[in-house]
């Protein structure tokens, strides 16, 4: 009867044993099962954050590039409008400096057609009086040579 009380304790503790060993199976596989789900929970908030900071960092990136070439173009624009604004200046000089050179020149023509007018006159005058001389000669030879009565 002791051994039979004996080995029936000694099936209750094996009994209670393996239940034990059950109890703490289940409870670690719910443990494990447990860690599981939330490192995959995880893993998915770090992959989401990851996606975020990388459209983040497009985005910023973008913008980036948009206010560059905002910029770039502003300054282009200056550029331009610099050397057109110098382009009509220096246009403005030139013809400045032609209308002076073609006032110069005028004013050399009307210089030279006044010399010449007068140097015309000059030797009109001077035909003139030639021509009354020489006139003056025929008739004081012309009285000479009449014939006297």
């Amino acid at each position: 009867m002791r051994l039979a009380r004996l080995d029936e304790l000694r099936q209750a503790a094996k009994t209670g044993v393996e239940m034990r060993y059950e109890r703490e199976r289940e409870r670690l596989g719910t443990k494990v099962e447990l860690r599981v789900q939330q490192a995959e929970a995880n893993r998915m908030l770090m992959l989401k954050a990851y996606r975020q900071r990388r459209a983040t960092l497009k985005e910023r990136t973008s913008q980036s590039l948009s206010r560059r070439m905002a910029r770039e173009s502003k300054y282009k624009e200056r550029v331009r409008a610099a050397i057109n604004q110098k382009r009509a200046a220096a246009e403005k000089k030139r013809m400045g400096l032609l209308e002076a050179e073609k006032r110069r020149a005028c004013a050399r023509v009307l210089q030279v057609q006044r010399v010449a007018r007068s140097v015309s006159h000059q030797r009109e005058i001077e035909r003139r009086r030639m021509r009354d001389k020489l006139e003056d000669r025929l008739q004081r030879v012309q009285i000479l040579s009449e014939p006297r009565n």
